[in-house]
């Protein structure tokens, strides 16, 4: 199982496609609470990040995706002129940061891998 944290309901048309191809599943949210309540935490493999999304605090939201689904691996992901943000993800603990471009040509590869 794959958790999707976004509002950019195009991206997530084409998240929800390649999960839907490597027969794996997949919840989506704005929320890290609503996702965590949602997803099965056992099943949970990866966790991806839009960094898009301005309203995550990111230290608290790696944090609680953390405690939530221990056995994940925590991707994020955004714009590359966005450095700030980028770093910000890296410092908050994310195992994974790339540019949008980057996760975008790689989703194929990343989704099967989870």
């Amino acid at each position: 199982m794959i958790v999707l944290l976004t509002n950019d309901l195009m991206f997530q048309s084409k998240v929800s496609g390649a999960v839907r191809n490597a027969g794996k599943q997949l919840v989506v949210d704005r929320s890290v609470e609503r996702v965590v309540e949602r997803a099965d935490a056992n099943a949970v493999k990866l966790v991806l990040i839009d960094l898009s999304l301005q309203t995550l605090e990111l230290d608290t939201a790696v944090q609680s995706l953390r405690d939530g689904f221990g056995n994940a691996s925590i991707m994020a992901f955004g714009a590359h002129v966005d450095v700030a943000r980028l770093e910000e993800a890296k410092r908050a603990g994310a195992d994974s940061v790339l540019t949008r471009g980057q996760f975008d040509r790689d989703l194929n590869e990343i989704v099967q891998s989870a």
